[in-house]
Protein backbone atom coordinates (compact mmCIF):
# COMPACT_ATOMS: atom_id res chain seq x y z
CA UNK A 1 0.00 0.00 0.00
CA UNK A 2 2.79 2.70 1.02
CA UNK A 3 4.78 1.60 -2.23
CA UNK A 4 1.39 2.25 -4.15
CA UNK A 5 1.13 6.02 -2.51
CA UNK A 6 4.63 6.61 -3.27
CA UNK A 7 4.31 5.76 -6.38
CA UNK A 8 0.81 7.90 -6.99
CA UNK A 9 3.00 10.87 -5.63
CA UNK A 10 5.96 10.44 -7.80
CA UNK A 11 3.83 10.09 -10.87
CA UNK A 12 1.83 13.47 -9.96
CA UNK A 13 5.02 15.14 -9.61
CA UNK A 14 6.14 13.95 -13.14
CA UNK A 15 3.66 15.53 -14.76
CA UNK A 16 3.74 18.73 -13.01
CA UNK A 17 7.61 18.90 -14.66
CA UNK A 18 6.47 17.96 -17.73
CA UNK A 19 3.71 19.91 -18.23
CA UNK A 20 5.69 23.10 -16.96
CA UNK A 21 8.85 22.19 -19.71
CA UNK A 22 6.70 20.99 -22.58
CA UNK A 23 4.35 24.09 -22.68
CA UNK A 24 1.25 22.73 -22.11
CA UNK A 25 -1.60 24.09 -20.97
CA UNK A 26 -1.48 26.07 -18.50
CA UNK A 27 -0.87 25.09 -14.21
CA UNK A 28 -4.45 26.10 -13.49
CA UNK A 29 -5.93 23.60 -15.66
CA UNK A 30 -3.84 21.10 -14.32
CA UNK A 31 -3.84 21.15 -11.05
CA UNK A 32 -6.53 21.74 -8.04
CA UNK A 33 -6.72 23.34 -4.65
CA UNK A 34 -6.29 19.52 -3.66
CA UNK A 35 -2.58 19.89 -4.98
CA UNK A 36 -1.75 22.94 -3.27
CA UNK A 37 -1.71 21.14 0.28
CA UNK A 38 1.59 19.14 -0.85
CA UNK A 39 3.78 21.78 -1.07
CA UNK A 40 1.87 24.61 1.34
CA UNK A 41 0.11 22.01 4.00
CA UNK A 42 0.93 25.16 6.67
CA UNK A 43 -1.21 27.14 4.98
CA UNK A 44 -3.76 25.71 4.02
CA UNK A 45 -4.48 24.05 7.31
CA UNK A 46 -5.04 27.61 8.35
CA UNK A 47 -7.68 28.17 5.60
CA UNK A 48 -9.30 25.41 6.71
CA UNK A 49 -9.16 26.01 10.22
CA UNK A 50 -11.57 29.09 10.07
CA UNK A 51 -14.76 29.21 8.58
CA UNK A 52 -14.95 32.41 5.94
CA UNK A 53 -15.55 33.19 2.92
CA UNK A 54 -12.14 33.25 2.17
CA UNK A 55 -12.38 28.77 2.64
CA UNK A 56 -16.13 27.87 1.58
CA UNK A 57 -16.20 30.77 -1.41
CA UNK A 58 -13.31 30.83 -3.56
CA UNK A 59 -10.45 28.52 -3.74
CA UNK A 60 -6.77 28.91 -3.81
CA UNK A 61 -6.24 29.21 -7.82
CA UNK A 62 -9.10 32.07 -8.02
CA UNK A 63 -6.35 34.12 -5.95
CA UNK A 64 -2.77 32.41 -7.30
CA UNK A 65 -3.01 32.41 -10.70
CA UNK A 66 0.35 31.53 -11.31
CA UNK A 67 3.49 29.73 -9.84
CA UNK A 68 7.42 29.55 -10.37
CA UNK A 69 9.27 28.38 -12.34
CA UNK A 70 7.00 28.74 -15.29
CA UNK A 71 4.58 32.25 -14.44
CA UNK A 72 5.22 34.59 -11.63
CA UNK A 73 4.37 33.70 -7.50
CA UNK A 74 1.41 36.53 -7.93
CA UNK A 75 0.05 37.71 -4.76
CA UNK A 76 -3.73 39.40 -5.67
CA UNK A 77 -4.73 42.85 -4.13
CA UNK A 78 -7.48 42.48 -1.87
CA UNK A 79 -9.23 45.25 -3.94
CA UNK A 80 -9.78 43.13 -6.91
CA UNK A 81 -12.32 41.20 -4.95
CA UNK A 82 -13.16 43.86 -2.33
CA UNK A 83 -13.81 46.98 -4.16
CA UNK A 84 -13.52 50.23 -2.54
CA UNK A 85 -16.28 52.03 -4.42
CA UNK A 86 -18.45 49.08 -2.55
CA UNK A 87 -17.47 49.53 1.25
CA UNK A 88 -15.59 52.51 2.91
CA UNK A 89 -13.87 49.45 5.05
CA UNK A 90 -12.60 48.61 1.83
CA UNK A 91 -10.85 51.76 0.81
CA UNK A 92 -8.30 51.04 3.65
CA UNK A 93 -4.51 50.52 2.67
CA UNK A 94 -2.42 47.69 4.35
CA UNK A 95 -5.57 44.99 4.78
CA UNK A 96 -2.94 42.75 5.78
CA UNK A 97 -1.93 44.22 8.72
CA UNK A 98 -5.23 43.44 10.28
CA UNK A 99 -6.54 40.51 8.18
CA UNK A 100 -4.69 37.33 7.23
CA UNK A 101 -5.71 36.53 4.25
CA UNK A 102 -5.94 32.74 4.67
CA UNK A 103 -7.89 33.32 7.97
CA UNK A 104 -9.68 37.12 7.16
CA UNK A 105 -11.47 36.78 10.70
CA UNK A 106 -9.69 38.58 12.97
CA UNK A 107 -9.70 36.36 16.30
CA UNK A 108 -7.04 38.65 18.67
CA UNK A 109 -7.56 42.10 18.21
CA UNK A 110 -5.25 42.25 21.17
CA UNK A 111 -1.79 41.78 18.61
CA UNK A 112 -3.06 45.47 16.86
CA UNK A 113 -2.85 48.97 18.10
CA UNK A 114 -4.73 52.17 16.60
CA UNK A 115 -7.62 49.66 15.23
CA UNK A 116 -10.46 52.53 15.74
CA UNK A 117 -10.18 54.14 12.11
CA UNK A 118 -10.60 50.58 11.05
CA UNK A 119 -13.16 49.62 12.72
CA UNK A 120 -15.34 52.92 12.44
CA UNK A 121 -15.51 51.94 8.38
CA UNK A 122 -17.88 49.19 9.08
CA UNK A 123 -19.36 49.99 12.52
CA UNK A 124 -20.17 53.43 11.97
CA UNK A 125 -23.05 53.95 14.73
CA UNK A 126 -20.39 53.34 17.51
CA UNK A 127 -18.10 55.87 16.00
CA UNK A 128 -20.57 58.60 15.79
CA UNK A 129 -21.75 57.70 19.45
CA UNK A 130 -17.92 58.24 20.75
CA UNK A 131 -17.93 61.40 18.74
CA UNK A 132 -21.24 62.99 19.63
CA UNK A 133 -20.94 61.87 23.57
CA UNK A 134 -17.04 61.77 24.39
CA UNK A 135 -16.28 60.10 27.29
CA UNK A 136 -13.49 57.98 28.88
CA UNK A 137 -14.63 55.17 26.54
CA UNK A 138 -14.47 57.55 23.40
CA UNK A 139 -10.51 57.73 24.03
CA UNK A 140 -9.98 54.40 23.99
CA UNK A 141 -8.88 52.33 21.21
CA UNK A 142 -11.30 49.75 20.34
CA UNK A 143 -9.59 47.13 21.38
CA UNK A 144 -9.34 48.32 24.98
CA UNK A 145 -12.95 45.72 25.25
CA UNK A 146 -13.10 44.02 21.60
CA UNK A 147 -10.85 41.21 22.37
CA UNK A 148 -12.20 39.44 19.14
CA UNK A 149 -13.94 40.13 16.44
CA UNK A 150 -17.20 38.61 14.65
CA UNK A 151 -17.26 35.39 17.55
CA UNK A 152 -19.44 34.82 20.40
CA UNK A 153 -17.16 34.61 22.92
CA UNK A 154 -14.73 37.20 23.55
CA UNK A 155 -16.24 39.80 21.59
CA UNK A 156 -16.21 42.52 24.43
CA UNK A 157 -15.23 42.59 27.87
CA UNK A 158 -17.88 42.70 30.44
CA UNK A 159 -19.09 46.26 32.02
CA UNK A 160 -17.83 44.69 35.48
CA UNK A 161 -14.36 43.66 34.25
CA UNK A 162 -13.51 47.64 34.38
CA UNK A 163 -16.04 49.17 36.39
CA UNK A 164 -17.75 48.35 39.95
CA UNK A 165 -21.51 47.42 40.24
CA UNK A 166 -23.80 50.00 41.36
CA UNK A 167 -25.24 47.40 43.49
CA UNK A 168 -24.23 43.86 43.90
CA UNK A 169 -27.77 42.16 42.63
CA UNK A 170 -26.98 44.12 39.29
CA UNK A 171 -26.33 41.84 35.54
CA UNK A 172 -25.08 42.75 32.37
CA UNK A 173 -28.27 43.29 31.49
CA UNK A 174 -29.24 45.71 33.89
CA UNK A 175 -26.00 48.10 32.77
CA UNK A 176 -26.90 47.47 29.28
CA UNK A 177 -30.88 48.86 29.84
CA UNK A 178 -29.61 52.08 31.14
CA UNK A 179 -26.33 52.47 29.47
CA UNK A 180 -24.97 52.37 25.77
CA UNK A 181 -21.55 51.25 25.60
CA UNK A 182 -20.40 53.45 23.23
CA UNK A 183 -22.13 56.63 25.02
CA UNK A 184 -22.41 55.30 28.54
CA UNK A 185 -22.65 58.98 30.29
CA UNK A 186 -26.03 59.32 28.12
CA UNK A 187 -28.45 56.96 29.75
CA UNK A 188 -30.82 55.81 27.49
CA UNK A 189 -33.49 52.68 27.94
CA UNK A 190 -33.40 49.78 26.17
CA UNK A 191 -36.39 48.19 28.18
CA UNK A 192 -38.15 49.09 31.09
CA UNK A 193 -35.75 49.85 33.62
CA UNK A 194 -37.57 48.37 37.06
CA UNK A 195 -37.67 49.72 40.12
CA UNK A 196 -35.18 47.48 41.40
CA UNK A 197 -32.35 48.70 38.91
CA UNK A 198 -33.13 52.35 39.32
CA UNK A 199 -32.60 51.29 43.08
CA UNK A 200 -28.98 51.13 42.39
CA UNK A 201 -28.13 54.32 42.80
CA UNK A 202 -31.33 55.91 43.99
CA UNK A 203 -32.37 53.79 47.06
CA UNK A 204 -33.90 56.16 48.94
CA UNK A 205 -35.75 57.52 46.55
CA UNK A 206 -36.90 54.18 45.47
CA UNK A 207 -37.94 52.99 49.05
CA UNK A 208 -39.83 56.29 49.77
CA UNK A 209 -41.82 55.74 46.80
CA UNK A 210 -42.67 51.72 47.52
CA UNK A 211 -43.73 52.56 50.59
CA UNK A 212 -45.47 55.68 49.50
CA UNK A 213 -45.54 55.91 46.38
CA UNK A 214 -49.91 56.02 46.22
CA UNK A 215 -51.54 55.87 43.20
CA UNK A 216 -48.05 56.58 41.27
CA UNK A 217 -46.55 53.46 42.52
CA UNK A 218 -50.01 51.62 41.20
CA UNK A 219 -49.85 52.93 37.60
CA UNK A 220 -46.55 54.15 36.66
CA UNK A 221 -43.28 52.50 36.30
CA UNK A 222 -40.18 54.91 37.18
CA UNK A 223 -39.00 55.35 33.27
CA UNK A 224 -42.99 56.02 32.72
CA UNK A 225 -42.31 59.98 34.09
CA UNK A 226 -38.19 60.19 33.66
CA UNK A 227 -38.50 59.06 30.24
CA UNK A 228 -34.46 60.59 30.87
CA UNK A 229 -31.72 61.17 32.94
CA UNK A 230 -29.45 63.60 32.75
CA UNK A 231 -27.31 65.15 31.26
CA UNK A 232 -30.33 65.37 29.29
CA UNK A 233 -32.21 68.16 29.72
CA UNK A 234 -35.43 67.26 28.41
CA UNK A 235 -37.78 64.67 29.06
CA UNK A 236 -35.81 63.96 32.89
CA UNK A 237 -38.37 65.29 34.95
CA UNK A 238 -42.04 65.57 33.63
CA UNK A 239 -44.66 68.63 34.23
CA UNK A 240 -47.47 67.14 36.61
CA UNK A 241 -49.97 68.28 34.15
CA UNK A 242 -48.61 65.41 31.35
CA UNK A 243 -51.09 63.09 33.30
CA UNK A 244 -53.26 65.53 35.81
CA UNK A 245 -54.50 67.96 33.21
CA UNK A 246 -56.59 70.84 34.43
CA UNK A 247 -59.79 70.71 32.68
CA UNK A 248 -60.54 67.59 35.22
CA UNK A 249 -59.37 69.67 38.34
CA UNK A 250 -59.30 73.14 39.80
CA UNK A 251 -56.77 71.59 41.96
CA UNK A 252 -54.48 70.48 38.77
CA UNK A 253 -54.55 74.62 37.44
CA UNK A 254 -51.97 75.32 40.91
CA UNK A 255 -48.58 75.77 39.81
CA UNK A 256 -45.41 74.35 41.46
CA UNK A 257 -46.63 71.68 42.50
CA UNK A 258 -43.29 70.62 44.21
CA UNK A 259 -44.36 72.46 47.03
CA UNK A 260 -46.80 70.59 48.30
CA UNK A 261 -46.37 67.15 46.75
CA UNK A 262 -43.27 65.06 46.65
CA UNK A 263 -43.64 62.88 43.27
CA UNK A 264 -42.47 59.65 44.66
CA UNK A 265 -44.93 60.17 48.21
CA UNK A 266 -47.35 62.37 46.26
CA UNK A 267 -49.87 62.11 49.43
CA UNK A 268 -47.19 62.70 52.35
CA UNK A 269 -46.52 66.32 53.21
CA UNK A 270 -46.46 68.48 56.23
CA UNK A 271 -48.79 71.11 55.61
CA UNK A 272 -47.03 72.71 58.89
CA UNK A 273 -43.89 73.58 56.91
CA UNK A 274 -46.42 75.55 54.40
CA UNK A 275 -47.15 78.89 54.29
CA UNK A 276 -51.29 80.24 52.37
CA UNK A 277 -52.23 77.23 51.99
CA UNK A 278 -55.43 77.30 52.64
CA UNK A 279 -56.59 78.26 48.69
CA UNK A 280 -55.10 75.27 47.28
CA UNK A 281 -56.48 73.03 50.17
CA UNK A 282 -59.66 74.99 48.81
CA UNK A 283 -58.97 73.86 45.03
CA UNK A 284 -60.12 69.92 46.27
CA UNK A 285 -62.70 70.52 49.88
CA UNK A 286 -64.74 72.63 48.46
CA UNK A 287 -67.26 72.05 51.49
CA UNK A 288 -65.27 73.08 54.19
CA UNK A 289 -64.64 76.21 52.27
CA UNK A 290 -68.52 76.69 51.73
CA UNK A 291 -68.91 75.78 55.87
CA UNK A 292 -66.49 78.75 56.40
CA UNK A 293 -68.31 81.34 54.36
CA UNK A 294 -71.58 79.96 55.55
CA UNK A 295 -70.37 80.66 59.24
CA UNK A 296 -67.57 82.73 59.89
CA UNK A 297 -65.63 82.60 63.28
CA UNK A 298 -62.41 82.40 64.04
CA UNK A 299 -61.88 78.58 62.42
CA UNK A 300 -62.57 80.60 59.73
CA UNK A 301 -59.79 83.21 59.68
CA UNK A 302 -56.58 80.32 60.00
CA UNK A 303 -54.53 79.06 57.48
CA UNK A 304 -55.74 75.40 57.04
CA UNK A 305 -52.23 74.15 58.48
CA UNK A 306 -53.01 75.16 62.11
CA UNK A 307 -55.23 72.37 62.76
CA UNK A 308 -53.70 69.80 59.90
CA UNK A 309 -50.07 69.84 60.43
CA UNK A 310 -50.54 66.55 57.95
CA UNK A 311 -52.57 66.09 55.10
CA UNK A 312 -55.13 63.82 56.47
CA UNK A 313 -54.60 64.27 59.56
CA UNK A 314 -56.08 66.96 62.28
CA UNK A 315 -55.37 68.20 65.57
CA UNK A 316 -58.54 67.47 67.91
CA UNK A 317 -60.91 70.19 69.40
CA UNK A 318 -59.13 69.31 72.74
CA UNK A 319 -55.32 70.16 71.74
CA UNK A 320 -56.62 73.77 71.78
CA UNK A 321 -60.12 74.09 73.63
CA UNK A 322 -60.83 72.86 77.04
CA UNK A 323 -63.71 70.21 77.21
CA UNK A 324 -67.42 71.46 78.43
CA UNK A 325 -66.71 68.31 80.73
CA UNK A 326 -63.90 66.53 81.77
CA UNK A 327 -65.20 63.25 80.25
CA UNK A 328 -66.05 64.98 76.90
CA UNK A 329 -64.40 62.89 73.88
CA UNK A 330 -63.33 64.31 70.68
CA UNK A 331 -66.21 62.84 69.19
CA UNK A 332 -68.73 64.28 71.50
CA UNK A 333 -67.30 67.73 70.08
CA UNK A 334 -68.62 66.56 66.83
CA UNK A 335 -72.10 65.50 67.57
CA UNK A 336 -72.57 69.89 68.07
CA UNK A 337 -70.02 70.96 66.69
CA UNK A 338 -68.74 71.33 62.77
CA UNK A 339 -64.93 71.74 62.78
CA UNK A 340 -64.90 74.39 60.04
CA UNK A 341 -68.48 76.22 61.31
CA UNK A 342 -67.53 75.52 64.84
CA UNK A 343 -70.23 78.05 66.39
CA UNK A 344 -73.15 76.59 63.93
CA UNK A 345 -74.69 74.04 66.59
CA UNK A 346 -75.89 71.41 64.29
CA UNK A 347 -76.71 67.94 65.35
CA UNK A 348 -78.66 64.89 65.27
CA UNK A 349 -81.89 63.25 67.45
CA UNK A 350 -79.40 61.13 69.31
CA UNK A 351 -77.40 63.47 71.60
CA UNK A 352 -77.33 62.58 75.18
CA UNK A 353 -78.66 64.53 77.71
CA UNK A 354 -75.56 64.00 79.83
CA UNK A 355 -74.00 66.35 76.58
CA UNK A 356 -76.42 69.11 76.81
CA UNK A 357 -75.52 69.18 80.76
CA UNK A 358 -72.16 70.11 79.97
CA UNK A 359 -73.08 73.72 79.54
CA UNK A 360 -77.17 73.44 80.65
CA UNK A 361 -77.05 71.59 83.89
CA UNK A 362 -79.20 73.05 85.64
CA UNK A 363 -82.21 72.33 82.98
CA UNK A 364 -81.01 68.48 82.68
CA UNK A 365 -80.53 68.32 86.58
CA UNK A 366 -84.98 69.51 86.57
CA UNK A 367 -85.56 67.29 83.23
CA UNK A 368 -84.29 64.48 85.12
CA UNK A 369 -86.19 64.52 88.68
CA UNK A 370 -89.41 65.60 86.41
CA UNK A 371 -92.41 63.22 87.13
CA UNK A 372 -94.09 64.10 83.62
CA UNK A 373 -93.97 62.41 80.15
CA UNK A 374 -91.07 65.45 79.33
CA UNK A 375 -89.17 63.25 81.62
CA UNK A 376 -88.38 60.57 78.49
CA UNK A 377 -87.74 62.95 76.25
CA UNK A 378 -84.28 63.62 74.50
CA UNK A 379 -83.14 67.42 74.54
CA UNK A 380 -82.99 66.92 71.16
CA UNK A 381 -86.93 66.43 70.64
CA UNK A 382 -87.92 69.52 71.33
CA UNK A 383 -84.75 71.98 70.35
CA UNK A 384 -84.44 70.19 67.24
CA UNK A 385 -81.54 70.11 64.96
CA UNK A 386 -79.59 73.38 65.68
CA UNK A 387 -79.05 75.17 69.18
CA UNK A 388 -81.29 77.34 70.43
CA UNK A 389 -84.35 76.30 68.70
CA UNK A 390 -87.40 75.86 70.63
CA UNK A 391 -90.66 74.00 69.79
CA UNK A 392 -93.59 76.25 71.35
CA UNK A 393 -96.26 73.85 73.63
CA UNK A 394 -98.45 74.09 70.96
CA UNK A 395 -96.38 72.33 68.60
CA UNK A 396 -96.97 69.18 70.58
CA UNK A 397 -99.94 69.95 72.17
CA UNK A 398 -102.02 72.23 70.32
CA UNK A 399 -104.63 73.64 72.27
CA UNK A 400 -105.91 71.62 74.85
CA UNK A 401 -108.09 73.62 76.87
CA UNK A 402 -111.06 76.05 75.92
CA UNK A 403 -110.52 78.70 73.39
CA UNK A 404 -111.27 81.43 76.21
CA UNK A 405 -109.18 80.31 78.62
CA UNK A 406 -106.04 80.96 76.17
CA UNK A 407 -106.94 83.64 75.14
CA UNK A 408 -107.51 84.72 79.02
CA UNK A 409 -103.90 82.73 79.76
CA UNK A 410 -101.63 82.77 76.43
CA UNK A 411 -98.11 81.79 78.72
CA UNK A 412 -98.70 78.00 79.12
CA UNK A 413 -95.65 78.71 81.66
CA UNK A 414 -98.28 80.53 84.02
CA UNK A 415 -99.77 77.48 85.53
CA UNK A 416 -97.11 74.62 84.38
CA UNK A 417 -93.83 76.21 85.50
CA UNK A 418 -90.50 75.63 82.89
CA UNK A 419 -90.97 72.60 80.28
CA UNK A 420 -87.64 71.06 82.35
CA UNK A 421 -89.13 71.50 85.31
CA UNK A 422 -93.19 70.85 84.22
CA UNK A 423 -96.20 71.02 86.98
CA UNK A 424 -99.18 69.07 85.69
Amino acid sequence: MKSLLRYSWLCSGLAVVCILFTGAPAWSTVLSDDDCIKCHDDIVSVLQAQASAHRDVIGCLDCHQGHPPEGEAIIPKCSMCHDPAEKKHFTLTDCTRCHNPHAPVITDFTKLKDVKPGCITCHSQPGIDMKDFPSAHSRQDCNNCHTGHGLKEGRYHKCTDCHEKHADFLKISDCLACHSPHKPAVYVWTDKATAQRCSACHDDIVGRFKQKGGRHLENLQCVECHEKHPPHEEGVIPACQKCHDRQESKHFGVPDCTRCHDPHAPMDFELSKLKDVKPVCATCHEGPLADMKRKPSKHAQLDCNACHPVHGQFKECTQCHKPHSPDMKYADCLKCHIPHAPTLLEYGNKVEPKLCGACHSTEVKQLAENRTRHHELNCAYCHRRRHKSILTCEDCHGMPHATGFHTQFNDCHTCHNTPHALQR
